[in-house]
């Protein structure tokens, strides 16, 4: 029968570890961790909150969170892509109330059936739940990365901060002088010999690739910091 799943593979060369997160149709998030170039140790899954008629819209939250964590602590190596896929291995049944002593065991089958059928190539991870919700019959509801109350986002701060979220970088224009760059890791600025000031146009790049990590910084870091 099978299931359809939603997943990622992350990894950080400087730690030398790896991190694979998958998401269920039952909304059961299983993950794995260990060292590059090893087999993954697969650990506790997290089942979803019970009684909870969404469990699959909460779960791919946490989903999101998870991504953007890693890629702030430095897991910016894209092994394996966000995608969605169905694994012909089946999910193991899920109590009624799982947990405690009916709480999932990992499932090491699901994980390493994910990773050989993962597409290879680029992915977005939510171009890879919409694809996910449209599978097993929901509708995917936008999505807003900036937290209520912050009013009206310009487009250059969105797009901006979402290629930060998907493990991308926003550099200043090719210019002699002084450039930067903006990473979910952090920002760099690349100095010379020679100064130059920047531009209304340049000033406003750098304004807004500024602004998106330190939104995602305040998605990622308990308590904003």
């Amino acid at each position: 029968m099978g299931t359809m799943v939603v997943g990622f593979r992350l990894g950080s060369d400087t730690k030398g570890r790896q991190a694979t997160l998958v998401l269920t149709e039952a909304g059961v998030l299983h993950q794995s961790t260990g060292l590059l170039g090893m087999a993954p140790r697969p650990a506790k899954p997290h089942p979803p909150v019970t009684p909870d008629p969404h469990p699959v819209p909460r779960q791919a939250a946490e989903l999101r969170r998870v991504y953007a964590a890693l890629l702030a602590r430095g897991y910016t190596r894209e092994l394996i892509a966000p995608a969605c896929v169905r694994l012909e291995t089946d999910e193991y049944p899920l109590h009624d109330r799982p947990f405690g002593p009916y709480a999932p065991r990992p499932h090491p089958e699901l994980i390493a059936d994910f990773t050989g059928a993962a597409p290879a190539g680029p992915g977005s991870l939510e171009d890879a739940l919409t694809a996910f919700y449209t599978v097993i019959g929901l509708t995917a509801r936008p999505r807003t990365p900036f937290p209520s109350g912050t009013g009206r986002v310009p487009a250059r701060i969105r797009e901006a901060l979402r290629t930060l979220a998907e493990g991308g970088a926003l550099t200043s224009a090719p210019r002699r002088g002084p450039a930067w760059t903006v990473t979910a890791t952090g920002v760099r600025l690349h100095t010379s010999t020679t100064s130059q000031t920047l531009n209304p146009s340049e000033a406003a790049d750098l304004e807004a690739a500024l602004t998106a990590w330190l939104h995602l910084q305040q998605r990622t870091v308990p308590g904003g910091r």
